[in-house]
């Protein structure tokens, strides 16, 4: 079964709200509640997304403003639900909070593959739009920005993962569910967990570790908890991330703003969010080599081998979940791929 027999429903509705809504149901002023579920001061927010709201009340003459809530209006698993329930009418989160929803988004979540954040992003937007966004994936929301993290590495309270023994019988918190599966077959325990959730489970040693990006540990202020850090290059994972918003209220915005807004988002915003992601990631790195000097270490090729044999299977079950929704995975990873590089990227 696809998407678009899933979803048709709600699709048709969706499509509906914005391209017949129009001047009949367009509001003189909207405002559009943002589910505020990530620490307002991090960068992802205070040098991403709330410039952007800005920007979006400056192209609208202030007839559509994004409000932040003053707290969360939905916890991070339920965000994408929210907007699609109404409970808010804007959302920026991960994908991988709700695993087995958003299968075709594990296409870019395949570990070794980014790079370089803000390219990777673009390249994303731009394969969202050619191959997946056809599908009816999001048809009950509309999208206005798809981007990656940077990749991220293995975070270890105690001694660095230098060999695939290292993992055995580790407990790590894993941010997608690809990476737990694929933890798990090498002998680690996962355990989920929210990015709010970390910093308890690192102090109190309910985990061992964690797979994530350099700078949110740094941005999540738990950096004290990690003593060794694998770098994996690539990413042994990289999160797949979207910025949405209720049909039925964009509905409501005239057609020109809606213009307006189009016109600012899509690739414009997942290049900021994802290109912030590699800046900051790479600062961070920065501190932590100083800091952790020879625990700070590259992931030696026997793990690297090991890593990716246990990525293989799970990237063929992805691979046949892509095909039964209507996307070759191989096509879609090529076409993303050039991209990539058509950038500048590798």
């Amino acid at each position: 079964m696809t998407y678009r027999k899933v979803l048709a429903g709600t699709a048709l509705a969706a499509a509906l709200a914005i391209g017949f809504g129009g001047a009949a149901m367009a509001a003189d002023s909207v405002t559009l509640r943002f589910n505020q579920w990530f620490p307002s001061a991090h960068w992802s927010q205070k040098d991403g997304l709330f410039p952007w709201f800005e920007e979006i009340a400056k192209v609208t003459e202030g007839r559509v403003v994004v409000q932040s809530s003053n707290s969360p209006l939905a916890p991070p698993t339920r965000n994408y639900q929210a907007v699609v329930d109404g409970i808010a009418d804007m959302a920026w989160g991960p994908h991988g909070y709700t695993p087995g929803l958003f299968p075709l988004t594990e296409l870019v979540e395949l570990p070794f593959k980014t790079e370089d954040a803000g390219v990777s992003s673009v390249a994303y937007w731009r394969l969202w739009e050619a191959m997946l966004k056809p599908t009816g994936m999001q048809g009950d929301v509309v999208t206005l920005g798809m981007h990656v993290t940077a990749g991220g590495n293995i975070h270890m309270r105690e001694a660095p993962v230098l060999s695939v023994e290292d993992l055995k019988a580790k407990r790590l918190r894993v941010p997608t569910p690809v990476v737990g599966r694929v933890l798990a077959k090498l002998g680690a325990v996962p355990v989920s967990g929210s990015l709010n959730e970390l910093r308890e489970m690192l102090s109190r040693g309910a985990v061992d570790g964690t797979a994530i990006t350099d700078e949110l540990v740094v941005g999540f202020k738990v950096d004290k908890e990690v003593h060794a850090i694998t770098q994996i290059p690539g990413g042994i994972y990289s999160n797949s991330a979207f910025i949405i918003v209720n049909a039925k209220i964009w509905g409501e915005i005239a057609p020109k703003d809606q213009q307006a807004i189009l016109a600012i988002s899509g690739e414009a915003i997942s290049r900021k969010m994802g290109a912030l992601w590699q800046q900051n990631d790479t600062e961070a790195r920065s501190m932590f080599q100083q800091r952790l000097g020879d625990k700070y270490v590259a992931a030696p090729e026997a793990l690297m081998a090991g890593l990716r044999t246990a990525f293989a299977e799970d990237e063929a079950a992805i691979f046949a979940k892509a095909k039964e929704l209507g996307v070759d995975p191989e096509a879609a990873l090529a076409f993303y791929n050039q991209q990539i590089q058509a950038l500048g990227g590798k």
